[in-house]
Formats: C-alpha cells, sequence, structure tokens
C-alpha cells in the first residue's frame, strides 16, 4: 500500500513539472508574436508569415505533451488489463483449490463416518458370530449323530448330508467373515480349491430360490487348474453374484443368468469366473461405488449393500479381484479372477509347463 502512495506522489510531482514546462513553452509565442507585429510595420509579408509561424507552434508543446500523456495512459490502462487478468487467473485458481478443499472434506467426512459404521459392524459381527458358532457347532454334532443313527435309510442319509454340508460351509465362511469386515489377510492353511465344485455347489444351492422367480441358471465351464482360493471363499463370492442377478431379474421375461468358467490358455494366468444375466444391468450413478459398503442398487431395506463389498473383501485376502463391466446385447456382467495354486499335488506342474500329464 506504501509503494502506491509513493508512486502515486512521484507521479503527481511529474505532472506538475510538465505543465509548468508547458506553459513556459507556450509563452515563448509571445515573442514571435512580437516580432511579427515589428517586421511587419516595414514589410507585411514577412509578419504575415510570422503571425502564421507563431499560431502553428502555439498548440504545439500541448500536443506533445498530451501524446504522451495519452501514451502514458495506453500503457497504465494495458498494465490494468493484465493485472485484471492475473487477478481473475488467482481468483480462479481460489476458487479451484476452495472445491477441492471442499470435495476432499467432504470424502474425509465421508469416509470417517463410514469407517465409524464399519467398527460398528465389525463389532457387532464379532459379537454375533461367537454366539452364532456356538448353536451352528451344536447343529452340525447333532447331524453327525443322526447320520450315525440312520445310516441305513438312505434317503434321509442324503437329506442330511447335504444339510451337514451346508452347515460345514456356514461354519467356514463365518470363520473369514470378520476377516474380510476387518480387511485383514487370511492367514489360515487350506488346500487348492477346485473352482468348477464351487461354482456347482453355489448353483446348486441357489437353484430353488431362482426356479421360484422363474430364473434359468446356466453353468458353462472349461477345464482349469486349481486356485489358490479356499472353496467355501469362491463358494461365497460366487453365491452373492447369483443372488443379485436373481434379484433383479425377478418378474422378467426370459431371465437367465450364466456362470462361466473361461477357458484356460496361459500358464501363470488368473482364472476367471463371469456371472452374466440379461437383467436391466447396473445403472451408471453407482458403478464407481459398486463395491464400497452401504452401496444398494435395492430401493427396500432388506439389503444393506455389503454384498459386493464383502465379495471384494474377502476376494482381496487372497489376492483375487473382481469388477463390473456391462454385458454385450444388455444386462450385468461381474469378471471374478482367480490367483492359480502352482504345484499342487491335485494340479501339478504341467499347466504351467503348456501341457497336460498323462
Amino acid at each position: 500500500m506504501s509503494k502506491t502512495r509513493e508512486y502515486d506522489a512521484g507521479t503527481n510531482q511529474s505532472k506538475q513539472r510538465e505543465r509548468l514546462l508547458l506553459w513556459l513553452s507556450g509563452c515563448l509565442v509571445f515573442p514571435i508574436l512580437g516580432l511579427a507585429y515589428w517586421i511587419g510595420q516595414r514589410y507585411l509579408p514577412a509578419g504575415i508569415l510570422l503571425s502564421g509561424l507563431a499560431v502553428v507552434l502555439a498548440p504545439l508543446p500541448a500536443l506533445i505533451y498530451f501524446r504522451r500523456d495519452c501514451r502514458r495512459l495506453l500503457a497504465r490502462a494495458a498494465a490494468s488489463d493484465e493485472e485484471v487478468v492475473q487477478l481473475k487467473l488467482q481468483l480462479d485458481t481460489v476458487r479451484y483449490r476452495t472445491s477441492r478443499l471442499r470435495e476432499e472434506l467432504q470424502a474425509a467426512d465421508r469416509q470417517a463416518r463410514l469407517s465409524h459404521q464399519l467398527t460398528l459392524l465389525g463389532q457387532f459381527t464379532a459379537g454375533f458370530m461367537h454366539e452364532f458358532n456356538n448353536p451352528l457347532a451344536i447343529v452340525a454334532g447333532r447331524i453327525e449323530v443322526l447320520l450315525e443313527e440312520r445310516k441305513e435309510d438312505r434317503a434321509i442319509c442324503a437329506d442330511l448330508e447335504q444339510m451337514l454340508k451346508e452347515t460345514q460351509y456356514m461354519t467356514s465362511i463365518a470363520s473369514t467373515l470378520l476377516q474380510a469386515l476387518r480387511r485383514e489377510r487370511g492367514g489360515e492353511v487350506f488346500d487348492a480349491s477346485v473352482p468348477q465344485k464351487s461354482l456347482e455347489d453355489a448353483l446348486e444351492a441357489q437353484r430353488p430360490s431362482a426356479s421360484s422367480r422363474g430364473v434359468k441358471l446356466l453353468l458353462e465351464a472349461s477345464e482349469v487348474p486349481r486356485v489358490d482360493v479356499p472353496e467355501h471363499v469362491v463358494g461365497e463370492v460366487v453365491r452373492g453374484l447369483l443372488s443379485n442377478a436373481v434379484e433383479a431379474l425377478k418378474e422378467r421375461a426370459n431371465a437367465t443368468v450364466w456362470v462361466r468358467l473361461e477357458p484356460y490358455r496361459t500358464a501363470g494366468a488368473r482364472v476367471v469366473v463371469k456371472v452374466e444375466d440379461n437383467g436391466p444391468g447396473v445403472p451408471d450413478s453407482i458403478r464407481g461405488h459398486l463395491f464400497e459398503p452401504f452401496v444398494s442398487q435395492s430401493t427396500g431395506r432388506e439389503r444393506l449393500g455389503l454384498g459386493l463389498f464383502l465379495a471384494a473383501s474377502l476376494l482381496d485376502m487372497y489376492d483375487g479381484r473382481i469388477r463390473y463391466e456391462p454385458r454385450d446385447g444388455g444386462g450385468a456382467s461381474f469378471v471374478v479372477e482367480l490367483p492359480p495354486a502352482r504345484f499342487t499335488r491335485g494340479q501339478p506342474y504341467h499347466w504351467f509347463a503348456g501341457g497336460k500329464t498323462e
């Protein structure tokens, strides 16, 4: 501010000096007029010529002064315009940074609330799992006793074996669910699983619900190696995707869900499972947040929006991936990538040497 005042004071002093010089230069016309009058008395044409010269020279200092003043004003106007442009750029930068900070603040606030919700959910799940596992273990033990007692009745034994299998599956998935919510990598020891078996079990579990809603479930499986993911995790992920697909296809004509186990062509590549349907697909508005918690396409309260989040969390524990892509011809397609198991007893090195053992 002080520099501006000093500049203005210097400018005023310079203008005062220029005005004084302008008046002094203008006074030089009077001697020329006096000389013209004196000469005109003796030789009239010369007097007239000097008088005309005086008239012509009279406004010259003023013109020079105003020309310089005009240039100075134009320079100041150009400098002011440039300063205005710079200020606008700075203002736009401030607005952009303010907008970014506001967005980051809102994102941080959403993340804080989400972390709080997940913390509460983890605490609730821990208590629920503790209470859930005890009666589940009792049910599994009782089914095993019934299998021994009714081993002569094959029909009943088949139902009991299916019930025991589902009970064991519930026990297995319950043991990893809490780890998934806490984003902890699984540390348990497990055998490499056969993807096709997990897909078949998941389809069988979902088939009654799909049939009641008029939805066809189709399996297209190719030969692939075992995967380095527990069988119950693969099954849980596929079951969740099937459940979502069946829910999206309710009351639609020719409703179909395809579960495809892609051909395995490159040694060391991931095993790919696709769950596709010919439903409405996923709206653009939530595609970027599909695998975040509490994001659901359902309008009712029966779904919390945790299914895809848990699927992604479970797969992340075992170096797996899941993504969404629109299906050709309409519908949704979820792609699950599973890491292959190397050098297992069931699938030895030949999967990674380009051929099959005899």
